[in-house]
């Protein structure tokens, strides 16, 4: 009796430490941005020191954005961080610029504004065109939701003008998810 109580008391800690243990959350790297006419990105992954790796250059908005620029995010997991990525079912879009901006942007606006210079404030819209400078932009673990999976990480951003569908663009970012303290 006394030992089922104590293996039933280690296993209730076990998944209650589990449950409160943080993910954080570092750059692997910026593999793609192919532009046609709305920007241009001149962005790099680098390491700040052995353990930290930031998000470093410009991003250039060469044209207004408002709804008739759409808007959409895919993610990709690779469980086993060895870059066989699966279409994961968590996505956003799509949908229009300015209602983008109004929907999710506020949720991350404060974890990005230390590290970027010239960013667009929540609920502004239309977006002006403008050079967005990222100054060694660090991921913060707790812009994610806990119940995220550790792995690698590829988010898809794709944007298109919907009164000439030639005009789009597209960014891809590798992260690394991990629990705290196991790099």
């Amino acid at each position: 009796m006394v030992r089922s109580t104590v293996v039933v008391v280690a296993i209730q800690l076990l998944a209650v430490t589990s449950a409160v243990t943080a993910i954080e959350a570092m750059f692997e790297g910026f593999n793609k941005c192919e532009p046609n006419g709305i920007l241009e990105c001149r962005l790099r992954v680098r390491k700040i020191n052995r353990t930290t790796a930031a998000l470093f250059g410009t991003i250039d908005l060469k044209v207004e954005m408002s709804d008739h620029i759409e808007t959409a995010i895919e993610a990709f997991h690779s469980p086993l961080g060895n870059n066989q990525f699966n279409k994961y079912p968590m996505k956003i879009g799509p949908v229009g610029m300015c209602q983008f901006v109004a929907v999710y942007w506020a949720d991350y606006y404060s974890y990005m504004a230390r590290y970027i210079e010239n960013l667009l404030e929540p609920g502004v819209c239309p977006i002006g065109a403008r050079l967005i400078s990222f100054n060694d932009m660090i991921l913060d673990g707790k812009m994610l939701p806990q119940v995220v999976p550790t792995g690698l990480w590829k988010l898809l951003w794709r944007g298109r003008d919907t009164n000439n569908p030639e005009v789009a663009f597209e960014l891809e970012f590798v992260a690394k998810i991990y629990v705290d303290g196991f790099l």
